[in-house]
């Protein structure tokens, strides 16, 4: 009795990873936007995350840093999805490189360095050099640069990607990052400032189930 449980319970595992294997490796309805769009969007925000984690070390003032952490969580969790879906679609990530082509899947092809949004050099030695409320402006500033840059990607590939989990999660990304854009701009308005003006691409209605400032 306790060979023939063992062998039935070796077969049921055997059958489970046969299953679990068979179904990441079936292929993906793919193209360019969905290759393209995971590369460079996780190499989009690798940037992000360096800039929030900065504002989470420099910062003064609690709700923008708590904007920052809303970052590091999301988009980290985002890095992982989009790691599964390369590996869904037969890929992976290229070693980074500013001058590797870029964006042409959205026919804006640039180096990576210049892609949408995208802080330079200066502007990150300036943020990582800043303190206190200098550190909040800088990073609402580049912060909302960044997102309005990430929104035009995720809001492309949410129209035109094959992939409908490539479609969902970009989506879901164009809405998260389109609310926290206003936030910024609500709380710069608060703490004295303006952010200049960027045009941020519309995104469709709906609910994103994404905190508010009151949140923080």
């Amino acid at each position: 009795m306790e060979i023939g449980a063992l062998i039935a319970a070796l077969l049921f595992l055997a059958g489970a990873v046969g299953y679990v294997i068979g179904s990441r490796s079936s292929a993906q309805p793919s193209s360019a936007v969905d290759v393209g769009f995971l590369i460079d969007m996780s190499e989009h925000h690798d940037q992000a995350v360096r800039m929030a984690l900065m504002e989470m070390a420099h910062g003064e003032d609690p709700t923008v840093r708590g904007f920052a952490q809303d970052v590091v969580v999301f988009q980290r969790s985002e890095l992982g999805s989009m790691e599964v879906l390369l590996a869904d679609h037969g890929t992976s990530r290229p070693d980074l490189d500013p001058d590797r082509p870029a964006m042409a899947w959205m026919s804006m092809s640039t180096p990576a360095g210049s892609m949408p949004g995208l802080a330079t050099d200066e502007q990150l030695a300036q943020l990582e050099a800043a303190r206190g409320a200098e550190s909040d402006r800088l990073f609402l500033e580049l912060m909302t640069a960044h997102h309005v840059g990430g929104v035009q990607m995720a809001q492309y590939a949410a129209d035109h990607a094959r992939d409908p989990k490539v479609r969902a999660l970009a989506d879901r990304m164009a809405r998260y990052q389109s609310v926290e854009v206003r936030e910024y701009a609500q709380r710069a308005a608060r703490l004295g400032y303006s952010l200049p003006a960027l045009d941020l691409p519309d995104v469709p209605a709906g609910d994103p189930s994404h905190g508010t400032e009151m949140d923080h």
